[in-house]
């Protein structure tokens, strides 16, 4: 047996391609909801492996969402977010 991925069968498909995918999927989820009108707290949360959290907001939905994210995708995510966006809607720690 084997498992089907997005209409592909799961050993036909290369396992960084599908974390790249994610990633991408994580950040514009992560940007539609800044844009509207969300805000987001980022800190660092280890240093070994530089891990972040952030901490989402969104009041007029009353919903709240964590995500842990590496430097890396963090850097993409405020590379991909316009510099308006991240002044207005993010807090660092």
């Amino acid at each position: 047996m084997f498992r089907w991925v997005r209409g592909i069968r799961a050993f036909e498909v290369d396992p960084e391609q599908l974390r790249a995918q994610r990633v991408r999927a994580i950040i514009r989820s992560i940007q539609r909801d800044l844009d509207e009108g969300g805000r987001a707290c980022v800190r660092q949360i280890m240093n070994g492996p530089e891990l972040f959290r952030l901490e989402l907001e969104r009041p007029d939905w009353r919903y709240q969402r964590t995500t842990i994210l590496d430097r890396d995708t963090l850097r993409s995510l405020l590379e991909a977010t316009p510099v308006e966006t991240v002044r207005t809607s993010m807090r660092f720690r």
